[in-house]
């Protein structure tokens, strides 16, 4: 388990890097902007996903309904203007 901290800015932030031992992911945004998740460097706030403010959580598990594969890729963050605030708690296989 790995938990961090992750100041977003208005350019493409690494929120969690790949690993293929994740079996759980957890993502809070703590702060007030509006987060847009990607799977690259390239994200923008036009064709990243957009993840409301305040408080809110994000969540992948491994095997969840209805995914068949889970993500273990990169994940990146970035906010229009000023600064977001995500906090990052990751589970890892370790057998």
């Amino acid at each position: 388990m790995a938990n961090t901290a992750v100041s977003v800015g208005t350019s493409a932030t690494l929120l969690i890097a790949k690993n293929d031992a994740r079996i759980h992911l957890i993502l809070q945004n703590l702060g007030s902007q509006e987060v847009y998740l990607g799977d690259s460097s390239g994200v923008t706030t036009s064709n990243g996903i957009r993840w409301a403010n305040t408080n809110t959580l994000f969540e992948m598990s491994h095997n969840a309904e209805p995914f068949m594969f889970y993500y273990r890729g990169d994940i990146y963050g970035i906010v229009a203007s000023g600064t977001g605030n995500v906090r990052v708690w990751e589970f890892t296989d370790t057998k």
